[in-house]
């Protein structure tokens, strides 16, 4: 293909990208807000709002997609770290970010599993990767606190987030799971055999926040300030 028909590509592209963002805002949100966001966004598009299309994922992933330029219109993100990091490299609106809600920190086994809560799980536990996903951040900070962290990270399998590491307790392919009471609560599969102490992490925050300069946005952050979007929170036990 010739420079011309690249460039003739590229902007054909660039058109498609603005006709989509026309019409629809782009939400890039953490995997753990998965069904408590696509709820919120129709409300929201029933009270007369944008529609609303996303991109689910890791928090560390997402940010790095917004870092390389990908077109979000508002980033959720599953703790503090990634949106600091945003902010610093001034991808975020930081006069549009709020905390959206909080989860809680629990270890979920298969229904049915007589697996306790303590350091002596017997088989591999999946939990979000210990370094990038917030789920998994918040996981080592708790082991390592309760003091279970050298005896259970040679059994640690690490998911690329979140819900993947419950899809894998729901399969049985795992003995158990640290993932968020929203995720639990979610699943018929899997029953949550232990709470991990609020003092045994940092305090687990969904901040939101504009990407961009889209006048777009404002309506929607601040519907999800609103009663409806905090009681639709609490439907899927966010707090």
């Amino acid at each position: 293909m010739n420079l011309k028909s690249n460039s003739i590509l590229l902007l054909l592209l660039m058109a498609m990208v603005i006709a989509v963002k026309a019409d629809h805002l782009l939400v890039f949100a953490a995997s753990s807000t998965t069904d408590a966001i696509n709820e919120l966004a129709t409300a929201f598009k029933a009270e007369g709002g944008e529609s609303i299309r996303f991109n689910f994922a890791s928090s560390g992933t997402l940010a790095r997609q917004i870092e390389a330029g990908a077109p979000a219109d508002v980033f959720v993100s599953a703790n503090a770290k990634w949106m600091d990091w945003l902010e610093g490299r001034e991808l975020i609106e930081q006069s549009s970010r709020f905390n959206l809600a909080s989860n809680t920190l629990v270890m979920i086994a298969p229904k049915g599993s007589l697996a306790t809560f303590d350091a002596n799980v017997q088989g591999r536990i999946a939990t979000g990767d210990l370094k990038s996903v917030p789920a998994g951040l918040y996981a080592a900070e708790a082991l390592r606190s309760l003091g279970w962290m050298q005896r259970l990270r040679p059994n640690l399998v690490m998911a690329s987030n979140v819900r993947t590491a419950l899809l894998y307790v729901e399969r049985g392919e795992v003995a158990a799971g640290i993932v968020y009471a929203t995720d639990a609560k979610a699943s018929a599969k899997v029953s949550v055999i232990g709470t991990f102490p609020e003092e045994s992490h940092s305090p687990i925050v969904y901040p939101a926040a504009s990407c961009s300069a889209n006048s777009g946005t404002g309506p929607f952050l601040s519907f999800l300030k609103s009663n409806t979007a905090k009681q639709i929170l609490t439907k899927y036990g966010f707090k």
